[in-house]
Formats: C-alpha cells, sequence, structure tokens
C-alpha cells in the first residue's frame, strides 16, 4: 500500500484544484479518491475525461452506475462498490439490484442483468467474448457499438479500483451507509 496525500481544493497542484473545485460544485463534494488522484494534474485530467466522455455515452444514469458498480465489485474495490451503490440509488437503481450487484447475484432487472453479466464476460475474458455473449447483450435491448462505450467506463472504473486499492482510500462520509467488503467466494457465473 502507498501512502498518498488526499488533497483538497485548498491544497492541490493548481491544475488539479481547477478540477476538483469543478467536482465540489457538481457533486457537494469532493470524493477521496479524486483528492488521491489530485497528486499528479495529469491522472486527475485523465481520469476526469474517461468520466466526463462516459457520462455522454450512450447509456442511461442507472446503467453507467451497473457498468461502475459490476466493474468495481469484480475488481474488489471496496471504496468504489460503496460509492456506486450509493451514486446507483441516485440514478434510480433499485434497492434489490443493487443489492444483487454488490453480491454478484441477479435481480430482478433482466436488462441491467444482462448489462452487468456483459461487463462482467468482458472484464473476465479481457475482452476476448465470443458472439453468443454480444448476441445476449443485443437481445437485451442494447447495440453492438456500445461495447465501445462500455469500455470507456471499465477503464474509468479500473483507474480508481487500482489506485483505490493501492493507496487504501477511506471512504467519505457519504458512501459509509454503502461499506463493502469482498467475500471470499467465487465469482459466480450470473
Amino acid at each position: 500500500m502507498t501512502d498518498l496525500a488526499i488533497f483538497t481544493t485548498d491544497d492541490a497542484p493548481l491544475a488539479s484544484a481547477k478540477i476538483l473545485a469543478a467536482l465540489k460544485a457538481g457533486l457537494g463534494f469532493v470524493p477521496n479518491i479524486h483528492g488521491v488522484f489530485a497528486a499528479s494534474p495529469t491522472a486527475l485530467k485523465a481520469l476526469t475525461g474517461l468520466n466526463e466522455a462516459f457520462d455522454q455515452s450512450s447509456f442511461s444514469a442507472a446503467e453507467r452506475e451497473v457498468i461502475s458498480l459490476t466493474t468495481s465489485v469484480f475488481n474488489e474495490c471496496g471504496y468504489c462498490v460503496a460509492g456506486h451503490s450509493t451514486f446507483a440509488r441516485m440514478a434510480g437503481v433499485s434497492p434489490a439490484t443493487i443489492g444483487a450487484l454488490r453480491a454478484n447475484e441477479t435481480s430482478e432487472d433482466q436488462r441491467l442483468n444482462a448489462l452487468s453479466r456483459f461487463t462482467r464476460a468482458l472484464l473476465r475474458k479481457r475482452g476476448a467474448i465470443d458472439e453468443t455473449e454480444m448476441q445476449e447483450f443485443m437481445v437485451a435491448g442494447f447495440r453492438r457499438e456500445q461495447m465501445l462505450d462500455l469500455l470507456v467506463g471499465i477503464a474509468a472504473k479500473t483507474m480508481t479500483n487500482f489506485a483505490s486499492k493501492a493507496t487504501n482510500t477511506p471512504l467519505d462520509m457519504a458512501f459509509v451507509d454503502d461499506a463493502w467488503a469482498p467475500s471470499n467466494t467465487p465469482e459466480s457465473s450470473v
């Protein structure tokens, strides 16, 4: 584990402080993981750029949170699972679906299940999905080209998942109610 400071708008490098100020204006606070990334203006700009691109993707806010939550569970990142559980609820994802995603199980929402299953397939197979997996994704109502938008979300979440775990980033107060730790059970096949 690497100890890195968690910067704020007051003490971050100037280029990072501007980005943190914009995050604070949008969310009402600066998530600790962004404060960690602020140590490197280059890394923070890259992360922010990926997040902004993903926000403008073809996926709804709820679908983006399913992708983020699925990736974070797959990568066993407690910080990001907690954060995206909170954000998923704000995006209208049902508590039952959030609970299922956190437990790597299926929920009552078949479209979101298909999205989560396809995200896990991309992660588990490192992109080497087969046509059957693509067809299942498309049968759920997604388009083939949306896989590319999905990869933007995976890239952004993988950055924060790895950084959070490498730095043992503490949970923000906004995420404490959604604290999560990975189980010792192998990934399910849902």
